[in-house]
């Protein structure tokens, strides 16, 4: 079990931290139980830096979101069945840390629960901006089929099949879309601590997911 992780390595699939991390790059990561995470405004404070920005990269799952594996993939390409409960891990950069209630941006709405704001290097919003909603819940519905679905510990249900999120903050429930939208990520959701980066090997890991695209594409 190496840096804390059973798996601490991750292939990068997207290009939201280019240049910092690009697509296909392995990414060591340490596991969050055996260190301490540092966002952009305290590493830019005691001049500490991390893939050659301030503050610490992590590993987080999305919504609590469980992670999306091949046998997860394989029911949604047959047909037979949908993994919109599921989610790959996102790695980002850690901005800053609020606690419940405070904006989680200048001028922004109050955060529902205490966790990170975090961002890609290379987007241009914080994930807490990067999203929609979508409208408010049909509580009846829910009610009616529970199967469909799955309640966190943090209280944010996730829809099975679509993946769509659905939280409150005071009197009012949202439904929402993106990867973090309106929701700081909370310490539970941290997997790791990005440590080191081995340029392009993943593309040998993410060779049977784009496979698994291209079929998914034609059918």
């Amino acid at each position: 079990m190496l840096l804390g992780l059973w798996t601490p390595m991750v292939a990068v699939e997207s290009g939201s931290m280019v240049p910092n991390m690009n697509i296909g790059d392995i990414i060591i990561v340490q596991g969050i139980s055996r260190t301490d995470v540092i966002t952009w405004e305290e590493g830019k404070a005691r001049g500490y830096r991390s893939f050659n920005n301030p503050g610490d990269v992590i590993l987080y799952r999305p919504y609590g979101k469980e992670k999306l594996g091949v046998l997860d993939i394989i029911p949604g390409i047959l047909g037979i069945g949908s993994s919109g409960d599921k989610a790959t891990p996102i790695i980002h950069r850690a901005m800053r840390w609020v606690e419940m209630g405070e904006p989680m941006w200048d001028g922004g709405p109050p955060a529902p629960f205490a966790g990170y704001i975090t961002k890609g290097d290379h987007n241009e919003v914080i994930d807490q901006m990067a999203g929609r909603i979508l409208g408010v819940p049909n509580y009846a519905y829910i009610r009616e089929h529970p199967e469909r679905f799955r309640e966190t510990a943090d209280g944010i249900l996730i829809d099975r099949e679509t993946g769509l999120v659905i939280y409150s903050h005071g009197n009012t429930s949202y439904v929402t879309d993106g990867i973090s939208y309106l929701t700081p990520v909370r310490k539970e959701w941290v997997i790791g601590v990005a440590r080191y980066r081995i340029p392009y090997v993943g593309y040998i890991r993410l060779i049977p997911e784009m496979i698994v695209d291209w079929i998914r594409g034609i059918i």
